[in-house]
């Protein structure tokens, strides 16, 4: 009897597209470049008040996570900056790691989402490549304090469109994904309010009704309303008091900034005429600026030619989204910093994902509305405009990127941390850092304590025999004394001046001083031994030597006096003023 014995069928291996290989390029080619400058940055501003603020309340601290940071509601940002600090403070390749991870997620939910929306089509290569190589959202999140922001919300954005149109098509428990996104956005940046208004203009443009599912918006307008009335009462209002008054004039010179100098500049890879001052961009040459804003007309009308009533509808999405910026920016900062507010991208950035997604309604039907018209499909028509943009970007990213990497104060960190592991017992005099690292209207937050103090080993301001003041690079150099604003008066002791013992004892000075001073002391004792200093405690060592002490306050006095029986401290001097270095 013979047995036939059937052979396994071969494997079949399926090899990704030509259109997935095309758009992992598109994503990969923008993210990386993004990646390599963003783990070569540094932190500055924002970055170093959020740090140090979470090193002193921790992660679990309900008044930190809930604070009224200038006006932003944030727990989601602060959150993570305390738990990174918690990890290695001050270390920024860390601090980034997870914005980058959301970007690339955000970026694979954004593919996911065209495809789910009109379907696998070449077409959707473009916006999708105008996303992924947007310098609007390139540029600006390099700078960690504002990357916490902006990041999640573009992420919670494709994350709550991709499970809400799921739950349009398929119907389920997809609602709760849109309404997990949302919640995780306006955990990190009240912008993400505008979400639902995504959600309801996606709704529309896919021919959807909502008459049948009033408990999903009724949802969605409960989940809003206690976002505004918890922000409105744990924060206070950013509307600019006094100053210049808000005119016609300047609102659409704002506009026009906003609308020429960055958003469109932004959507196609630039600007090309490099950073301006802060965190702005150079404007744009006039001939550029008219040129985009015919190109973008050009693409209005185009779209609407192709896409009818739904292309309207997509670009007045869009408008929308774009006048509330504006009008965010009036009236927050118009006032404060003027129309050149409108050139800094920090402003728009969320619009790159809003821009490319109502292009893509604009142009495409949505899948299953109409057939996708393969005969139409142009696929290298199609590559072509996307390696113009992703080559676009990678000019104008490598111009605007430098200026938000703040290598001044990679330096300054740098300097500080070699100074302490090269001398462990360096104590620094606490002084204010340079204002391109935290500027000075920080106040307290703007000293150098509080920026480079989470490093492990520094200390500032404690009783020393040799102190140290930072310079505007970070590195230490020596004090040597202190130019006198007061003097302690001469000592009744012959060759000796004050005798210190246990008794407290006031050496006078011959001017009475306000504010803060280096106080520094000549003495001399045969043995060494414990002591305080205005109530600080100091250690005065065997032989003669000076003692630096930082002093606050008003005062026309110095009290010195030991903690413990011990040979006396002769004081034969004591001088009041600013720190001089050799």
């Amino acid at each position: 009897m013979l047995v036939q014995i059937e052979k396994p069928a071969p494997r079949v291996t399926r090899r990704p597209s030509a259109l997935v290989l095309a758009a992992f390029v598109a994503g990969v080619v923008p993210f990386a470049l993004h990646t390599w400058a963003a783990l070569h940055g540094n932190f500055a501003q924002d970055d170093f008040v959020m740090t140090y603020r979470a090193a002193v309340a921790g992660p679990f601290d309900l008044g930190y996570l809930f604070q009224d940071y200038h006006g932003h509601l944030q727990p989601g940002g602060l959150f993570l900056a305390a738990v990174m600090t918690w990890w290695a403070p001050l270390d920024f390749p860390l601090m980034v790691a997870p914005l980058l991870l959301m970007r690339a997620a955000a970026t694979v939910l954004f593919w996911c989402l065209l495809v789910r929306c009109f379907g696998r089509r070449w077409a959707i290569l473009v916006p999708f490549t105008v996303f992924t190589a947007s310098t609007l959202l390139l540029v600006p999140t390099l700078w960690w304090a504002f990357g916490g922001q902006v990041v999640p919300v573009v992420l919670a954005s494709a994350g709550a469109l991709y499970w809400h149109v799921r739950y349009l098509r398929d119907g389920g428990r997809w609602w709760i994904g849109a309404f997990a996104w949302t919640l995780f956005g306006l955990a990190f940046y009240e912008k993400a309010a505008v979400i639902p208004v995504l959600l309801a203009g996606v709704t529309v443009l896919l021919g959807q009704s909502s008459r049948d599912r009033w408990r999903y918006w009724a949802g969605h307008a409960a989940l809003l309303a206690a976002f505004v009335a918890g922000y409105l009462a744990l924060t206070s209002s950013q509307v600019t008091p006094g100053g210049p008054p808000m005119t016609a004039g300047t609102v659409a010179d704002l506009t026009g900034r906003m609308l020429g100098d960055t958003l469109l500049p932004g959507l196609a890879g630039g600007p090309w005429s490099g950073p301006g001052p802060g965190a702005t961009w150079a404007p744009s040459p006039f001939a550029v600026v008219v040129l985009l804003c015919a190109a973008a007309v050009a693409l209005l009308v185009a779209g609407v030619r192709v896409g009818g009533r739904r292309a309207w509808r997509a670009w007045a999405l869009l408008g929308l989204l774009f006048a509330v910026d504006v009008g965010l920016l009036a009236l927050t900062r118009l006032r404060e910093v003027g129309p050149g507010a409108g050139d800094d991208p920090r402003y728009l950035a969320e619009l790159a994902f809003t821009a490319a997604l109502c292009g893509a309604f604009a142009f495409l039907a949505p899948d299953g509305t109409a057939p996708a018209g393969g005969g139409r499909e142009r696929p290298i028509a199609v590559v072509v405009v996307c390696v113009l943009l992703l080559a676009s970007s990678a000019v104008g990213f490598s111009r605007l990127a430098p200026a938000l990497r703040f290598e001044h104060s990679g330096q300054y960190i740098g300097n500080v941390r070699a100074a302490v592991a090269a001398d462990p017992g360096l104590v620094f005099y606490d002084t204010f850092v340079p204002p391109d690292l935290v500027h000075e209207w920080f106040g307290a937050d703007s000293q150098a304590s509080r920026v480079v103090g989470l490093l492990p080993g520094t200390r500032f301001d404690q009783p020393t025999n040799r102190m140290h003041q930072l310079d505007a690079t970070g590195t230490p150099h020596l004090i040597t004394g202190v130019t006198a604003q007061a003097r302690g008066l001469p000592g009744p002791v012959p060759n000796c001046g004050y005798t210190v013992g246990e008794t407290p004892l006031r050496i006078p000075l011959d001017t009475p001083l306000l504010g803060r001073h280096l106080l520094k002391i000549d003495y001399f004792t045969s043995d060494g031994g414990e002591g305080l200093v205005e109530r600080t405690p100091v250690w005065f060592q065997a032989g003669l030597h000076s003692l630096y002490l930082p002093v606050d306050g008003l005062f026309d006095h110095i009290g010195v006096q030991l903690s413990s029986p011990g040979a006396p401290v002769c004081v034969a001097k004591v001088e009041v003023g600013k720190p001089v270095t050799q």
